[in-house]
Order: structure tokens, then C-alpha cells, then sequence
């Protein structure tokens, strides 16, 4: 177990070698570590459980001390801000003890009730409402849950098999529109997540969780190869977490054609991609596969590592970063690999029929 008092040395140990934008992230993990500890430490267990359940409110009641606590340090909310929307992904180290964990679960759901994963729970939502996204989920995934389990699935079968490999390169909710876009098939489906949120529970053998900043996998394709991107000729479906209750709601083939892989907005690139979730119109578009296959070839060529130890939480900015994990092995439940997820979205433009009714966190479909 990690102590209060080792984290608070090995975070004035691992700031004092720190400068600019890794400053902020230290800056910013201190100031959520903060907030959480003085919410929690007015709480009963059980009132702090369910505070959990409306992340707007609690994001509220953490914010104010949030940006404080930054201003304190020089940096303001307009600063990280920025800042997360030029990184293409924030490690916050040390944002919470790791002291107190059941064995780690053998699903999805649901999410133990311990100290440990009240404070990760509470930390991811206070680092999302501190750069301006709400903490969401969506119905079709999870039966809609805020928080899911990231772990080694018993048993043998697809779920089983995936969950032990690594993960290529890809980013959440790809069959979803991108902010600002309209989904061709309901104008009520939701955009995909700004923000992945991991939390590190346990990570015994250092498996690190993959990230590709796109501009780096940009950089590496030709002018001719980026162009073919943009190209509203690819096919989207969605992601496995998602199909089966999508294919409920709608009943019908969800691939959606004349889709495109990257974007421009307000001139900076943003990406939706997933290996298995992505194809070309035809098999005859040669040229559009060949794009793709550079792309997936160039992700690979700018992977960065991020092991995760218990106690931190990486931010991926879904638009501007692509992630994945290594192979993560076959052992399961007891000590074993264990992350938290959530997302994090601008939701200030969203319509009233984009939420799930009577819910403030839950997207639609």
C-alpha cells in the first residue's frame, strides 16, 4: 500500500525536476488530490458514495477549490485548458491513495465500493469539470454506467481473449459524430467523448497504456495520404461495447458509409479511428486503403508508453490522440491489472434529446 506520506515525497521529489506544460499537470494533480481530500474528509462513506451518483453537482462542490488551489501555483483554468487541448494526452501522478482495494473484479461492472475508488471516482470528475467537460457515459455501453472496470474477464471467448491482448491503436465512441457533426442516422445520438479518463488501480507488471499524438502520426504520412483521410469514403461501425444494444435500438445494419477519418476543425486535425471499426467503401478503393494502412503503420511508429501506477490518472484527448494498451496476460481477479474509466465531453451545445431522460450524465443512444 502507498502512504499519504510517501505520495506527498515522491510528488515534491517529482516536481522539483518539472517544467512547463509537465509543471502544469503536476500543478493540476495536487490542486484535484486537495480538492478530493477536503470533500471526502466532510463526508460519511455513504454520503460520499452517493454524491458519486450526480457528477454535475459534485463537480460543482470540487471545482471552486480546484482553481484555487491552480491559481495558487500560477496556473489558471484558461491555462489548462489550453493546455489540454495541445497535449495530446495529461499524466497526473499521485492524484490519489491506493490504500484500500477489494480483489479486483472479474467485469465491466460493477465498480467496488471502496475508499480507494470513491477518491479515483471523485478525481476524474473533478479533473473533467475543471477543463470544461462534463463526466458522461452513454446508455448503449454499460447499460449506461459512469465509471466501468478495465480488467482480465475470466472464462474463455471473445470478451475473454480481448481483454488479456494488447489494443491498437484507436480512439472511444468512434461510430459517434464528432462535436459539432450531426449522426446521419438520428440526430439524437450524442458526439463521442473529448476526454478518456484512466484511472490506475493496480498494475502489477507495469503494462502501460498506449498513446499516438496525431500530429506525430500526421507527420509522418504524405500531403496525398492525409487528403485521402478527409475523404467522406470510409465505412464506420461501431465498437464491440457498444453493438448489441445499438443493434436493438435500431434494428438495422449500423454502418454508416460516405463517413471520413479526420478532420479539420478551426484548423487543427482531429482524428475517429478504430482498426476493426473502420473500412473502406470498396474493395476497389486502393488508394483509400493504402492511406489507412499508412496511418495505422505510422501509429504504431509514434506509440509512447504510460505504465499507470495505482494512484495516477491519464486524460487522452480523444480528438487529438489515439490510444491502446500493451498485452496485458492471463491472470485475473485477485492482484491484477485494474483501471477505471469514464469520459469526459463539452456538453454546453448538446440538445435536451441527446441526454437519456431524467438523467445528468447519461448520452444517448
Amino acid at each position: 500500500m502507498v502512504s499519504v506520506t510517501r505520495n506527498a515525497l515522491a510528488y515534491q521529489l517529482y516536481i522539483t525536476h518539472l517544467v512547463g506544460t509537465q509543471l502544469i499537470n503536476a500543478h493540476f494533480s495536487a490542486a484535484i488530490r486537495a480538492a478530493v481530500t477536503a470533500w471526502r474528509g466532510q463526508l460519511t462513506f455513504v454520503d460520499a458514495l452517493q454524491q458519486l451518483s450526480d457528477p454535475v453537482i459534485l463537480g460543482r462542490k470540487l471545482l471552486p477549490e480546484v482553481v484555487q488551489l491552480l491559481a495558487h501555483s500560477g496556473v489558471t483554468r484558461g491555462d489548462l485548458i489550453a493546455h489540454a487541448w495541445e497535449a495530446p494526452c495529461m499524466l497526473l501522478i499521485g492524484v490519489f491513495d491506493p490504500d484500500d482495494l477489494p480483489d479486483t473484479p472479474l467485469g465491466f461492472l460493477p465498480v467496488p465500493a471502496s475508499e480507494t475508488t470513491v477518491l479515483a471516482r471523485a478525481s476524474a470528475i473533478a479533473a473533467n469539470v475543471a477543463l470544461d467537460s462534463s463526466t458522461i457515459s452513454y446508455g448503449s455501453e454499460n447499460g449506461g454506467a459512469l465509471f466501468v472496470n478495465l480488467v482480465v474477464k475470466p472464462g474463455e471467448g471473445y470478451e475473454s481473449e480481448k481483454s488479456q491482448k494488447s489494443m491498437k491503436g484507436h480512439t472511444d465512441g468512434v461510430w459517434f459524430p464528432i462535436r459539432g457533426e450531426q449522426h446521419p442516422y438520428d440526430p439524437r445520438i450524442a458526439p463521442s467523448p473529448d476526454f478518456v479518463c484512466l484511472c490506475g488501480l493496480r498494475n502489477p507488471k507495469d503494462v502501460p497504456t498506449t498513446v499516438m499524438p496525431l500530429r506525430e502520426v500526421l507527420s509522418k504520412l504524405t500531403d496525398t495520404q492525409i487528403s485521402e483521410l478527409t475523404k467522406p469514403q470510409y465505412i464506420v461501425g461501431p465498437q464491440f461495447t457498444f453493438g448489441k444494444r445499438l443493434k436493438q435500438l435500431y434494428g438495422f445494419d449500423l454502418r454508416v458509409e460516405d463517413s471520413q477519418v479526420l478532420f479539420w476543425v478551426a484548423g487543427v486535425p482531429w482524428i475517429r479511428y478504430s482498426h476493426s471499426s473502420i473500412q473502406t467503401d470498396t474493395e476497389d478503393s486502393v488508394v483509400a486503403k493504402s492511406a489507412m494502412d499508412a496511418f495505422e503503420a505510422a501509429c504504431k511508429e509514434s506509440t509512447q508508453a504510460y505504465p499507470l501506477a495505482p494512484g495516477d490518472i491519464v486524460l487522452v484527448n480523444n480528438r487529438i490522440c489515439l490510444h491502446g494498451r500493451s498485452e496485458v496476460g492471463e491472470e485475473y481477479g485477485a492482484k491484477s491489472r485494474w483501471l477505471l474509466r469514464t469520459y469526459g465531453l463539452d456538453t454546453t451545445s448538446l440538445e435536451s434529446s441527446q441526454w437519456q431522460s431524467g438523467s445528468t450524465h447519461v448520452l444517448f443512444p
